[in-house]
């Protein structure tokens, strides 16, 4: 593998690892001032947005819930085509089952306009990549060089088989068209309803599994008595060239890419705060609540001809002739071949597949306590568990399951806590802060540490979002919301 390719790998890595399950900027959850990222957790809230416009330059957001792997010696200096080689991905050592869940998001030019105080539109163009990984309890340490020394290591501290191992990435690009209204409006109360279409371009789909793998044990090689391997990518993938620049990857990705609709709905409810003699903003209330159904709809990819499904081991094969087979092939991307020679039942994957948004229920309460603290509270409920029972219609999940967000905020400054416990049981504090257009943030405060970073497990976000904010201390109602 060159420098450059390396390079690329990693670079993919960190923006994969490091920061957008990124459904929403946890931070704004709630917040007036969100504007048009709120329609990452809820289409209906855009219409009760502070503001008459905002526009997000950009937005990156990624979050990671991992005990599967960990990188070594990342600093800055190793950022480079000279250094790259220096950084290590390699297994967490020690014992138990492992898992790796992460969504990232990268969005661009989001516009929002309200049309005027009880229509509200926007769009704009996100790239959305979710991966999850899962494999039954195993020993390991780094002095491990090859799966025949794995096999060894783990007899002798008693695991036992079968092995499983079940791995997916789904990436796609959409186009976000929303709209939003107020449909009822009096003294005490205010209710939304909002849509969001979105046009989905499949950019990759990957499945790979191991099930059901047994062996007898030899003294210097292992017999594989039972076992079966599943490899499905998507066709598009082929494109990609190490050769290339990434823009023309990305093109000629998006070029062989399918099309599907996906969508979202969502209605929120305020209970206005009773302040007389000044016109209702958006600031102005007491509670709000939100439900939304948010992505709905799947990826549709076409199969590469390299996917495969095998199982039944030849008689006599061994775990040293299969790895040295797949050396020998490697070169020449032929791991396909080397399962169909050594297996007794094939089955080649040809029609087309689809692999599940993660569709979710999400209910979000949100208080107000003073003129400038709220606290909000975001439930996620997924709709389906990772489940890929059947190959051609991959169903996947949202990383987050309970978000309790306290904030203080004005239009131009913003402090908050996120405190998410997600679908993995993993409890993390975030921090983030908000300076005119600038928003960023951490999932995980222990990031902060060097040591804890190299563990993989959080994230963050960086937005730059603009609205018609000033520094100058505003009246209570918010003047700038007035046409």
């Amino acid at each position: 593998m060159n420098t450059s390719s390396k390079f690329i790998q990693i670079a993919f890595l960190l923006f994969s690892s490091f920061s957008v399950k990124a459904q929403s900027y946890h931070a704004l959850n709630g917040s007036a001032y969100a504007g048009g990222l709120g329609n990452f957790s809820n289409p209906a809230s855009v219409i009760n947005s502070a503001f008459k416009w905002d526009f997000s330059l950009l937005g990156v957001q990624t979050n990671t819930s991992n005990n599967a792997v960990r990188i070594s010696n990342f600093s800055l200096n190793n950022l480079t085509p000279d250094n790259i080689g220096n950084i290590l991905i390699q297994p967490n050592s020690g014992d138990g089952a492992r898992s790796f869940i992460n969504t990232s998001d990268l969005h661009l030019f989001n516009i929002r306009y309200n049309i005027d105080e009880k229509q509200s539109v926007s769009f704009g163009l996100r790239f959305r990549s979710n991966s999850y990984m899962e494999a039954s309890p195993f020993h390991y340490t780094d002095s491990i060089s090859g799966f025949n020394e794995f096999v060894h290591y783990n007899n002798s501290k008693g695991n036992v088989t079968p092995f499983h191992f079940h791995g997916y990435n789904e990436s796609w690009m959409e186009n976000d068209f929303s709209y939003a209204r107020i449909l009822v409006d009096d003294d005490e109360h205010r209710i939304s309803g909002g849509i969001t279409v979105a046009l989905l371009r499949g950019l990759s789909g990957l499945y790979g599994g191991i099930d059901n793998l047994n062996y007898l044990q030899g003294t210097s090689k292992n017999t594989i008595t039972s076992g079966e391997a599943t490899i499905l990518y998507s066709a598009n993938t082929a494109k990609l060239d190490s050769r290339n620049t990434g823009y023309r990857n990305l093109r000629d990705l998006i070029k062989a890419s399918k099309t599907s609709i996906g969508a979202s709905i969502g209605f929120e409810y305020v209970v206005k705060e009773q302040i007389f003699e000044e016109k209702y903003n958006p600031k102005n209330y007491s509670w709000k609540f939100g439900v939304s159904v948010m992505d709905i709809g799947s990826n549709k990819f076409d199969t590469d001809t390299s996917s495969v499904l095998v199982k039944t081991p030849n008689a006599g094969l061994t775990d040293t002739s299969l790895e040295r087979q797949i050396k020998i092939d490697r070169n020449n991307s032929n791991l396909k071949q080397v399962l169909i020679d050594n297996f007794e039942v094939r089955r080649v994957y040809l029609k087309t597949f689809k692999m599940r948004l993660p569709t979710r229920l999400v209910i979000s309460i949100d208080k107000k306590l003073d003129d400038n603290f709220y606290i909000n509270g975001l439930f996620n409920l997924n709709f389906y568990a990772n489940d890929v029972s059947n190959i051609y219609d991959i169903k996947t999940s949202e990383i987050n399951r309970i978000i309790i967000t306290p904030r203080w905020e004005t239009p131009a400054f913003g402090f908050y806590m996120p405190i998410q416990f997600t679908e993995k049981k993993d409890l993390m504090i975030g921090l983030a802060a908000k300076l005119g257009p600038l928003v960023v943030g951490i999932h995980n405060l222990n990031w902060l540490q060097k040591t804890k970073l190299e563990e993989l497990d959080g994230g963050g976000y960086l937005a730059l979002h603009f609205q018609p904010f000033s520094f100058k201390k505003q009246h209570h109602s918010l003047d700038c919301y007035t046409n």
